[in-house]
């Protein structure tokens, strides 16, 4: 190691998105040197890119039926997030009063606002956030604890010694090989709506220190999206996303639908993925465009036409005055185009007779969408972020594939694997949450 820099702190984490950041600074208020080290150029990871809506399930009831994970892990979640609302409003970040959201609450925050107070919390304990920084392997003792990291910055190399360190990269999206090894081999083609820079370095790092990557969570966060050429533009993310995919039918290549689509369009795009061609024809009626695809999915948000936009961005989608029209569009782009029309009929009887018969079942009620004119969409499954990291326990502990701890070792966010599965609850709860049970567990409560 000649000629490398070696730097001491309290506290070492690795990335600066809202998970890294939030452990950062809420270390660094309450006595912590913290050295932040993000590879980007930039802080805030997806963080940066969301619309800033920190919300979660309204119980730990609701968080085992819709996150889908370690019940444990999500009630973590539930336990500290009053804790994250307290913190923030100590500091005087903006928040919106109370709303619903999807199975939960939250509120409307200012990321920005929130993301540079971190920031700036750990310059004025003496410490630094670092960019554009490489992190290339994690050092450990003699006794296999992790004691730090060696990075590499364009001015050189630099050690850093910690008394613990956190793994906060922000997951493996952005890895076309691990999307493919880790949640099902159509992900490896799949679109990415997020930043590319999360790649699964923090799981590489990890498991290299011994902790576990199970690779049984093929969950992740995403959108069912329209297709569009200019796909990669950050503002098509929100744009081209069907939120309202859980009040239509999907359809697959072979014309018969796959799952309950009640469950949340994020679920919806999980399962999407393994379906023939990664794909799926989204199909509503009068009804649903009325109320929920002309709709906000959040009341800050502002309404718009999703269908509209879909076909202004050269999505390939029908408004047909008859279902014959749309067996049509469905042949025509490689669907089995009758057997479509039969599933949609026959969805329609049972949900006007005995919508308990369906098969796939439906979790809630459904009415039949049989009100002209309607509406087929072809959409596409999206990533934002993955769920399946290294293991952890309810501390934010980093375990081996034997239960054990990995001393000194935590992670936080997407980098932490378990919370949820195939559910959701709450990306930014999720990161922020977990990026402050890691400093607690640190010792910085």
């Amino acid at each position: 190691m000649i000629n490398e820099q070696i730097i001491e702190c309290d506290l070492l984490v690795i990335g600066a998105g809202m998970a890294g950041l939030s452990a950062a600074g809420w270390a660094a208020e309450h006595g912590a040197r913290v050295i932040v080290v993000e590879k980007a150029a930039a802080t805030g990871g997806s963080a940066a890119l969301s619309g800033g809506v920190l919300w979660t399930a309204s119980s730990r009831q609701r968080m085992a039926l819709y996150g889908g994970g370690d019940p444990e892990l999500g009630a973590v979640i539930c336990a500290t997030f009053p804790d994250a609302m307290a913190w923030l409003r100590q500091r005087e970040i903006a928040v919106s009063p109370k709303m619903n959201v999807l199975h939960g609450y939250g509120y409307q925050i200012d990321i920005v606002e929130h993301l540079r107070g971190c920031e700036a919390l750990v310059e004025q304990a003496g410490g630094h956030v670092v960019l554009g920084t490489d992190t290339l392997e994690l050092v450990r003792d003699e006794e296999g604890s992790v004691i730090g990291a060696r990075t590499s910055h364009p001015d050189g190399k630099v050690s850093v010694r910690a008394r613990s360190t956190i793994l906060a990269t922000g997951g493996f999206q952005g890895s076309a090989e691990m999307r493919a090894r880790y949640i099902h081999p159509h992900a490896e083609g799949i679109l990415l709506r997020s930043q590319p820079v999360s790649d699964g370095h923090g799981l590489r790092l990890g498991a290299a220190a011994g902790g576990e990557v199970a690779g049984s969570n093929r969950g992740f966060y995403g959108h069912l999206v329209s297709e569009s050429p200019d796909w990669g533009q950050e503002r098509l993310y929100t744009m081209l996303s069907q939120y309202h995919s859980d009040r239509t039918l999907l359809l697959n290549e072979q014309g018969r639908r796959f799952c309950d689509e009640t469950l949340g369009d994020h679920t919806n795009t999980c399962f999407t993925v393994p379906q023939p061609g990664a794909r799926a024809l989204c199909f509503w009626d009068a009804r649903v465009h009325g109320l929920y695809a002309t709709q906000p999915i959040v009341a800050s948000a502002v309404p718009e036409d999703r269908m509209a936009v879909a076909l202004d961005h050269d999505g390939k989608g029908v408004v047909a005055e008859t279902l014959e029209a749309v067996a049509a569009f469905a042949t025509e782009h490689g669907f089995d185009g009758a057997q479509a029309l039969r599933s949609i009929r026959e969805f329609n009887e049972a949900a006007r007779h005995g919508w308990e018969r369906l098969d796939p079942p439906r979790a809630e009620a459904c009415e039949p969408l049989d009100k002209p004119p309607f509406y087929a969409l072809i959409v596409h499954p999206a990533i934002t972020f993955t769920f399946g990291g290294l293991s952890i326990d309810t501390g934010a502990r980093v375990l081996r594939a034997d239960g054990s701890v990995v001393p000194g070792l935590l992670a936080a966010g997407a980098d932490a694997g378990g919370a949820y599965g195939i559910g959701y609850a709450g990306g930014l709860a999720m990161a922020m949450t977990f990026g402050i049970t890691a400093a607690r567990s640190a010792g910085w409560r």
